[in-house]
């Protein structure tokens, strides 16, 4: 069973539009904020970012919104909306910063609810881990990018 908000195309999303200028804003505030070529060592070992780019993107989609957000979602108590987000995407997002917190600083991990937050919402209003996944790629290779140049 999915959960789909609107049956609206991506090309007519505001909500798509809004992430993509987002994601651009938080790369910029990247780029300006952390340390230069803080990415090189990531970029430099083949695994490591075929698992950033890749992997993880996959496999915590299909995990996080697929399974936990859509086995949630068959629930009606965690349809029921809060602040424009279903229970749904409230508890897997922050089961998605918890997880995040084994691997990242607490302020890292932390900064992932709301990218999560954007990916459980794109799950519902579309029914599938498509457009989750391929922002989610998005958003780590946005956060690579950001570390490649001189910036900061």
């Amino acid at each position: 069973m999915s959960h789909q908000t609107t049956p609206v195309s991506l090309w007519r999303d505001p909500h798509f539009y809004l992430v993509l200028v987002g994601t651009a804003a938080v790369g910029l505030g990247l780029w300006a904020l952390l340390s230069p070529g803080y990415a090189w060592s990531i970029v430099s070992d083949p695994w490591h970012l075929l698992a950033l780019l890749l992997l993880y993107p996959v496999v915590e989609e299909w995990l996080f919104r697929g399974v936990l957000q859509g086995e949630l979602l068959r629930h009606p108590r965690w349809r029921r909306v809060h602040l424009g987000l279903t229970r749904a995407n409230l508890l897997t997002s922050l089961l998605f910063v918890a997880v995040h917190l084994v691997h990242q600083p607490p302020l890292w991990a932390v900064a992932a609810l709301v990218p999560s937050l954007v990916l459980g919402h794109f799950r519902e209003r579309y029914g599938n881990l498509r457009l989750p996944i391929a922002l989610h790629i998005l958003f780590n290779a946005v956060y690579l990018l950001a570390g490649l140049s001189p910036g900061g």
